[in-house]
């Protein structure tokens, strides 16, 4: 069964990382996901696709925590009504996800593609 979990783990972050390179989504940075939580915190979904332990060390305020991997699992969790950001901690990760969902009709989508380490760079708000 821990075979199963880790196979599947490891194809999951396969497919992400292979449509890394393709990414046909849109940029965000810093003044767009700050505009967003400032002008339309409802409309917007600021997602944060890094482990636990890196959400823990510190995240962007209203940002909805979902490990990359469990992305796939939980699209019932994220509206298509909505515009959604996606983060981690330099935009690899990101980026594959923003991908992932464009090709799952997600309309409007984009990849901080500086991350979290930008973000804290600038001194901008960090929840602990």
């Amino acid at each position: 069964m821990k075979f199963f979990r880790m196979l599947s783990f490891f194809s999951a972050a396969l497919l992400f990382t292979a449509t890394a390179a393709s990414a046909a989504v849109g940029v965000s940075d810093h003044k767009e996901i700050s505009t967003l939580l400032k002008d339309d915190p409802d409309g917007s979904i600021i997602l944060d696709v890094r482990t636990q332990g890196e959400w823990s060390r510190g995240h962007i305020p209203g940002a909805v925590f979902m490990p990359m991997r469990s992305v796939p699992n939980n699209l019932d969790k994220l509206p298509k009504d909505k515009k959604i950001v996606v983060v981690c901690a330099t935009g690899a990760r990101s980026g594959a996800v923003a991908d992932y969902l464009d090709k799952q009709g997600y309309p409007w989508v984009k990849n901080y593609s500086k991350g979290i380490v930008d973000w804290a760079k600038r001194g901008l708000p960090l929840v602990r």
